[in-house]
């Protein structure tokens, strides 16, 4: 009974866990562009142009060819990016405050991988929902 529900957990998804995942760095393939609005080519899967759309610095879209894409959000780090870094110049006592860290990717289900591309909260327009990743 629980696999069984499981399994339809899991397909109500559209992305199964079964699949190879492939976690890039969005923010890193995309460096400079993200300060250039339009569509930009960030990589390829097979024969399909990764490309990530921006707006006024974030990144509010990705398409790869007609492969079907998902929306995923996480507070744990996926891709080696760098947004848990502090750089500060203080004088005198600093107080931080544990803040939440989201990052979220946009991943595309080639039937066999799930190819993702992770970003950084400042780097992502987050209008509509974004489902939690599916560890």
């Amino acid at each position: 009974m629980a696999l069984a529900i499981g399994t339809s957990l899991l397909s109500a998804t559209g992305f199964a866990l079964a699949k190879n995942a492939h976690h890039n760095n969005g923010h890193n393939l995309l460096g400079a562009k993200i300060h250039k609005n339009g569509k930009h080519g960030i990589g390829k899967i097979g024969a399909n142009a990764v490309v990530a759309e921006v707006s006024n610095d974030k990144v509010i879209g990705m398409s790869a060819g007609n492969l079907p894409v998902k929306r995923f959000k996480s507070n744990k780090k996926i891709a080696d990016l760098n947004g848990d870094k502090l750089q500060v110049a203080a004088n005198g006592e600093l107080h931080l405050a544990q803040v939440d860290t989201f990052y979220y990717a946009y991943c595309f289900d080639t039937g066999v991988d799930l190819e993702c591309y992770w970003y950084p909260a400042a780097d992502v327009m987050e209008t509509d929902p974004w489902s939690p990743y599916p560890y």
